[in-house]
């Protein structure tokens, strides 16, 4: 093949994994990898309190997460979170109070927009988590339903906990 259509074939690889919005199949490693963005404290106003969720950087092939929710000066929920490759694919473990959740699998990875998408449709709710950090000190969780057709939807809008 000349070295003429090996670039025109790599260039419309580079456009098709573009247009497909990151859902070409990438290597699971990579893909945990590519969450390190997420890594850092956050918190924002909610429930009636403060959420605050601390994230690991990928390093050894897994992003940790630890969130609890501040009322009052306690602590009304905690939550800790697991990213990690089972199977040959991108999964987040959830553990709400402590107890093991449904999973939901990587669905989407956008290392260049910082944005993560895991779906479970058979789950409850929420059966969509989408991670986007849209800005160096914003990260936005949104929790959706879009497998059951409901129009439930639960934003956490969290801004950088500097030390």
């Amino acid at each position: 093949m000349s070295t003429t259509l090996k670039s025109l074939v790599l260039i419309i690889a580079l456009i098709a994994t573009s247009a497909a919005g990151g859902k070409v199949k990438q290597d699971p490693k990579k893909q945990i990898a590519g969450m390190r963005w997420i890594a850092g404290t956050w918190e924002g106003k909610m429930w009636g309190g403060t959420f605050v969720a601390y994230y690991t950087t990928p390093d050894g092939g897994k992003v940790m997460s630890y969130s609890k929710l501040l009322k009052k000066g306690v602590i009304a929920f905690h939550e800790f979170e697991v990213f990690e490759i089972e199977d040959g694919k991108v999964v987040f473990n959830p553990f709400p109070g402590g107890k093991r959740a449904t999973s939901l699998t990587l669905t989407e990875c956008d290392p260049a927009a910082k944005r993560v998408i895991f779906e479970n449709a058979k789950k409850d709710f929420p059966t969509r988590i989408v991670y986007h950090r849209v800005t160096e000190d914003n990260l936005v969780i949104t929790l959706s339903d879009p497998h059951n057709d409901t129009d439930r939807i639960q934003k956490f809008d969290l801004k950088r906990k500097k030390p």
